[in-house]
């Protein structure tokens, strides 16, 4: 068996197989990183605008398209919103909605989502606030109290609107602007 002739036929090939599979991998790492970079731009976090006896929240989205179907809800202090939350134990007065929220860093309130004054012992601690968002490219995004950023591969808009205890209009859920 001549092997100088078996690598001098069949390296080359070999080596075209692993520069393709390589190309190929690192396309779609870069497409996931790109699907991603969006929603790495949106954000929602706690005003402390305690004058205002009313839950507020900065919304932050660092892009130059809106968000759609967005949910905005707030947890307890210091307990960390992640995407387990989203159960049957999910109450009304702790969930806002809004279609459509535009580019750029706001305050908002949602008369839905009930002031609750300062939990005892927790005086001072931000109220936890997490975010489900669709982006411009239709991708599905939820980020968690902590920052953490994961895509939703199912619809969470239909599993939130027939909850039983969400499933009062969603106007009276709204989202708005304060500043």
């Amino acid at each position: 068996m001549d092997y100088g002739l078996i690598v001098k036929n069949y390296l080359p090939a070999l080596i075209s197989v692993i520069t393709v599979g390589f190309l190929i991998w690192n396309n779609l790492t870069e497409l996931n990183h790109n699907v991603s970079r969006y929603a790495e731009n949106v954000a929602v976090w706690d005003a402390m605008d305690y004058t205002l006896r009313r839950s507020a929240f900065f919304i932050n989205v660092g892009n130059t398209t809106p968000i759609y179907n967005v949910f905005v809800i707030r947890g307890r202090r210091a307990v960390i919103l992640n995407r387990d939350s989203i159960n049957s134990n999910l109450q009304r007065d702790d969930v806002g909605f809004s279609r459509l929220i535009t580019p750029g860093h706001y305050k908002y309130v949602s008369d839905s989502i009930i002031f609750k004054g300062m939990e005892m012992g927790k005086s001072g601690l931000p109220e936890e606030y997490a975010i489900i968002f669709t982006d411009s490219s239709g991708h599905r995004w939820f980020r968690a109290s902590d920052g953490k950023l994961t895509e939703i591969k199912y619809d969470y808009y239909s599993k939130l609107t027939t909850m039983s205890n969400l499933s009062a209009p969603l106007g009276d859920m709204t989202i708005v602007r304060t500043i």
